[in-house]
């Protein structure tokens, strides 16, 4: 029996019957326990369907709703829920308010409105095909298009068809062939729109559906059918077995052609698949509505290897796909070879849009401020509101409050293409896997955006959707941008930071003047001078950085980034007391940020501070990272403050347990696996650090190589050292494993050279001899052309010392090492600072220094006080009391130190 309106099912409220079919009802619902509205499908099993019947059906309906569930497609309607209810099996379903696309055959939409749903549609099918599902029944009673101009594709053969209407083509009928039909074994779809193969009962494939889109495309565009349906069933599917439709004049040739092809009778004569449909018709779905091709022959852009030669107007075999940009370049070069003209007409949706630059009218180099680009149009004036929010917070360099306000605006209209792809680029520096769901939405709306937003999408598709993200690429296609919108500071903005990520700093120059460029534009961008200050540290500036900082502080009260930018700076300046004054100073801009708590913690943890102020501030950051639903920042917090602190065992235990989460950023992962090898080496356990490194060796090894962020070394070769070390694996074979390594690495600048040599030689040398290797290596990759070692940061400083130390030569070491230890350290580096204190302690002993010595002594067991659970510490303790240092005499290595102590550990 049906539910009546106020009535319980599970956990949804019932409102309404939406409609009913042989063996259930779909009806509009209340989710009670996540409020909001969803449609529900029921299935009931009726008096004649027997056991297995009914057993075919909720096996078939499960599996395909749980197919759908995996989708994440802006096209397709999603699935909530899938289960059973007291026998009942059940969906729950995205409830989507709209038009069926039946009300609008026939109407008077303009053609540019027609051809971006029939793109649209067709890239939800190829979005189902690519995840192994086909829909079946694709018919404009399958389509909805919401108020707001966004398209949704229903019932991937889950839902019958609901109820038959006076609207119907085929008008009310008995005839069960016009009926959809769901049965085991029996004809699947809808015939007005069924493949010549599916009415003939062969096995289909996905281009059933392109076929079907076909149909739907001709009878939007048409206002009627491709094939006589007025004689009936019968008369219909010969007509689909035998005749040719109709040839349209009142869209492009090329549209047509790629209608005809879609409606080739045999399968191998359709596109390849439905992304090559999308692709072949997006170049018709542009800013300005539609585009006519005409030439003395007619052509159609498929995707061939030949960017010049135009095709045949015969329907060609298929041919792989080539990505939209491509498809473009050809219709350029087509255009240039026939000498084809276009007809456009403005869209009335994309009145926003500027005309397309013109070789004899070159675009003026009007300063744009990214605050004056348009608000893409929508009804949702929420959504309105929180773009704008999103670009005030873009230019005042809080990508934090930025993030949050495009996410709001993409909640509040999901249609709303420009939020979806701005949220995606700003993601990329916290959270890739929210960052390229994000992009791949954007992509689905591609035809809302506007052309500038079109192309910005385009360049930033090779940083975000590659893996490792492809930033050179991107920064050229940012470079063709600015030229094409030479005012638009947001475009210089992102072609400079693509240039610094995709050269890792190796031309600062360069970043610089396309900086200077986006200041010069936007005065008021505060992300223009934080980049200024990211070119010019490279170069050794960092009073200037600080300045350009201090500057993008100025001119926006909530550049919390710059902030964030400055205490890094003043930190490896070794200016504790004023990387805590800056931090606080965040805090009172962001109180409920977890940065400048974290922030604070490294700055107290520097400067020597007493051991519960260091952990008050590294609690508050904890409990806001919790707050904030942010649970791998908040665990890795835990571990690495316990590593700070010398509790090891707490470190490898929580490190562990992070194995199974998902990080934010790739590297995250990496990082995570040097900290439980790190632990377990002060530990002594040797044999289990190996153990650790075989898991990310086995991992690493089907996992996508990517570029690490700066300061983050590639641990490959120091797990093949924990090998080695562990009695796992000869010298022979890492040797090998360490060549094989450094033959895969770009070693074409300064800075990659002296990456790979940190990574290969020195963090994962342990013993004299290693250590040997890795100085006889510095000529060759660390050197620079002046003469001068390469020592960088303070890390590369560190390294150099490290090997040095090991290979006996202490006092070379020690210049090396006080630069190393003369930092604030953060949380995450806590744990080499201190061991670099300990190298420095040990060099200053070699040299007979003995208050230096001592003092670094201090520095080590001031923090990690409980020598059993490190070697080092251990290590410490007993040089220590072997040199008669005075303050383990007086038994006191805690008490406050001078909140103004830059520097600890200055002999």
């Amino acid at each position: 029996m049906r539910f009546s309106p106020g009535e319980s099912f599970d956990r949804y409220v019932i409102e309404s019957l939406l409609g009913e079919g042989g063996m259930g009802e779909v009806y509009r619902a209340e989710d009670t326990r996540l409020r909001r509205k969803i449609a529900l499908k029921v299935l009931r099993r009726g008096d004649e369907a027997d056991s297995e019947t009914w057993g075919r059906a909720v096996a078939r309906m499960l599996r395909e709703a749980r197919a759908v569930a995996a989708l994440s497609h802006p096209g397709i309607v999603a699935i909530y829920d899938v289960g059973e209810q007291e026998g009942a099996p059940f969906i729950a379903m995205e409830l989507v308010e709209g038009r069926p696309l039946r009300a609008l055959v026939g109407g008077d939409e303009p053609l540019g409105t027609r051809l971006r749903i029939l793109l649209e549609i067709a890239r939800a099918l190829s979005a189902a095909h690519q995840a192994g599902l086909v829909h079946r029944d694709v018919k404009p009673e399958n389509v909805v298009v919401r108020a707001d101009g966004a398209v949704k594709v229903l019932d991937f053969g889950i839902a019958r068809k609901l109820a038959r209407t006076s609207a119907d083509p085929l008008g009310p009928t008995a005839d069960g062939a016009l009926s959809t039909m769901t049965a085991e074994g029996a004809l699947v779809g809808t015939p007005a729109y069924m493949a010549p193969e599916q009415l003939r009962g062969e096995e289909i494939d996905a281009r059933a559906d392109q076929f079907a889109w076909g149909v739907v495309a001709y009878e939007l565009l048409a206002g009627k059918l491709p094939f006589r349906s007025d004689r009936g069933a019968v008369s219909l599917m010969a007509s689909i077995l035998s005749d040719e439709p109709p040839r349209l004049t009142s869209v492009p040739d090329g549209v047509w052609q790629i209608l005809a092809r879609a409606l080739a009778k045999e399968p191998e004569d359709r596109f390849a698949s439905m992304d090559e449909v999308a692709q072949n018709l997006h170049v018709f779905v542009t800013a300005e509505d539609t585009r006519t091709i005409t030439s003395r022959r007619n052509v159609v852009l498929v995707s061939t290897g030949d960017t010049r030669a135009p095709v045949a107007a015969s329907i060609p075999p298929a041919r792989p796909a080539r990505r939209p940009w491509v498809i473009a370049a050809s219709l350029v070069a087509l255009l240039a070879a026939g000498g084809a003209t276009f007809a456009l007409r403005k869209s009335p949706t994309d009145v926003q849009t500027p005309p397309p630059s013109s070789a004899a009218a070159p675009p003026q180099p009007a300063p744009t401020a990214v605050t004056d680009l348009p608000i893409p149009p929508t009804d949702s004036a929420a959504a309105r509101l929180a773009f704008r929010e999103g670009l005030q917070a873009i230019r005042d360099a809080t990508w934090d409050t930025a993030i949050a306000a495009f996410d709001r605006a993409r909640k509040a209209d999901p249609g709303m293409a420009a939020a979806h792809l701005r949220y995606a680029a700003l993601q990329t520096s916290f959270d890739i896997n929210a960052s390229r769901e994000a992009f791949r939405k954007a992509i689905g709306l591609r035809a809302a955006l506007a052309e500038r937003d079109q192309a910005f999408l385009e360049a930033l598709e090779p940083m975000i959707q590659n893996d490792p993200s492809d930033c050179a690429t991107s920064a050229r296609r940012f470079e063709a941008l600015v030229t094409k919108w030479p005012g638009d500071a947001e475009l210089v903005f992102w072609q400079a930071r693509q240039q610094l990520n995709a050269t890792k700093s190796g031309d600062p120059e360069g970043v610089l003047a396309l900086a200077n460029r986006c200041v010069e534009l936007d005065p008021q961008y505060a992300d223009c001078w934080q980049t200024k200050q990211f070119a010019l540290k490279p170069l050794g500036r960092n009073e200037e950085a600080l300045i350009a900082l201090e500057k993008c502080i100025e001119v926006s009260a909530g550049a919390v980034d710059c902030l964030n930018d400055k205490i890094k700076i003043v930190s490896s300046l070794g200016q504790c007391d004023l990387a805590a004054e800056t931090a606080r100073r965040w805090m009172a801009k962001e109180p409920s940020s977890p940065k400048p708590h974290l922030m604070l913690g490294g700055a107290l943890y520097g400067a020597g501070e007493p051991e519960a102020a260091v952990r008050a501030a590294l609690d508050q950051a904890e409990r806001r990272f919790r707050a904030a639903g942010l649970l791998w920042q908040a665990e890795d917090l835990v571990a690495r403050r316990a590593a700070a602190f010398g509790e090891f065992a707490t470190a490898a235990r929580v490190a562990d347990s992070m194995a199974s989460m998902t990080p934010p950023l790739p590297h995250e992962e990496l990082i995570l696996y040097g900290l439980r090898t790190f632990a377990r080496v002060e530990l002594g356990d040797i044999e289990g650090a190996a153990a650790v490194a075989d898991e990310y060796l086995a991992k690493s090894a089907l996992r996508a190589s990517y570029s690490e962020p700066d300061g983050v070394v590639d641990p490959t070769v120091y797990m093949h050292s924990l090998r080695l070390r562990a009695g796992k694996a000869s010298r022979a074979e890492y040797e090998a494993a360490r060549s094989s390594w450094l033959a895969k690495q770009d070693l074409g600048s300064a800075l990659r050279r002296k990456r790979a040599w940190e990574a290969a030689y020195a963090l994962p040398a342990y013993s004299p001899e290693l250590a040997r290797e890795a100085l006889a290596k510095e000529e060759e990759l660390v050197r620079l052309p002046s003469g001068e070692l390469d020592t960088g940061e303070a890390s590369g400083s560190g390294a150099l010392g490290h090997v040095r130390l090991l290979a006996g030569r202490e006092v070379e070491a020690l210049p090396y090492l006080e630069k190393a230890t003369r930092i604030c350290p953060t949380p995450g580096n806590a744990l080499r600072y201190v061991e670099q204190q300990a190298r420095l302690g040990f060099a200053r002993e070699a040299k007979g220094d003995k208050p230096g010595a001592c003092s670094a002594y201090r520095g080590v067991l001031s923090r990690w006080s409980n020598p059993k659970e490190s070697a080092t510490a251990r290590d410490v303790e007993k040089r220590a009391k072997g040199l008669g240092c005075g303050f383990l005499a007086e038994g006191g290595l805690a008490g406050p130190r001078s909140p103004r102590t830059s520097n600890p550990n200055a002999g």
